[in-house]
């Protein structure tokens, strides 16, 4: 199989997950009710809906753990980098007008390539943490620990805060806040990837 047809068969695999619309359509929901709460008080909801993106990472990585679809996976498409690159791209395509239209509701719209390029790339960051983890319940609760306990408490105590995966959320029109997260999620694909092709599936 080569890299393109990996691909498609990934966003196909993605798509026929009905945990991927309960959470897509969840987090739309709740960015257009946050944003009429917050719009009063000027402050962002991409900080609280990067919730959804990163349950749709893990998801989409742990549901082939759960029923053994990675063993067929890797039947189909043996070589594991090409295959792991391969849902990382199709969940980046999937994830990407995702998170626009979420980061359209969230408003405002001077916010929404800022909100779409994180929400997107959390998503990755949290797909190739999933890849690592296996297992759904840590890897969420370990991401959500860190993104709504840790990373708000550091960000206003630690002077390396700017540096860390959150950083864009506090201000999504920042391009440095983009280009640390991008960066983030180039290191953890890679760990992920390294991780993938050496371990058993």
């Amino acid at each position: 199989m080569t890299g393109g047809r990996a691909i498609r068969a990934e966003i196909l695999k993605l798509l026929s997950l009905p945990a991927t619309y309960f959470t897509l359509l969840g987090t739309l929901g709740v960015s257009a009710i946050l944003a009429t709460a917050f719009s009063r008080q000027g402050v962002s909801p991409v900080g609280y809906v990067q919730a959804g993106f990163i349950v749709l990472g893990v998801v989409a990585v742990t549901s082939e753990y759960g029923g053994g679809q990675i063993h067929r996976t890797l039947t189909a498409m043996p070589r594991r980098i090409t295959q792991h690159l391969a849902k990382m791209t199709a969940l980046l395509v999937v994830a990407a007008p995702a998170a626009a239209l979420t980061a359209l509701a969230a408003g405002p719209w001077s916010d929404v390539a800022g909100a779409s390029a994180y929400l997107a790339l959390t998503t990755i960051l949290s797909a190739a943490v999933a890849t690592v983890v296996r297992w759904s319940v840590p890897a969420v609760a370990g991401l959500l620990g860190y993104y709504f306990i840790a990373g708000p408490l550091l960000h206003d105590r630690a002077p390396f805060a700017e540096y860390l995966p959150d950083a864009a959320s506090h201000d999504v029109r920042s391009l440095g806040g983009s280009a640390v997260v991008l960066g983030w999620g180039l290191v953890a694909v890679g760990i992920s990837a390294i991780t993938f092709h050496r371990r058993d599936a």
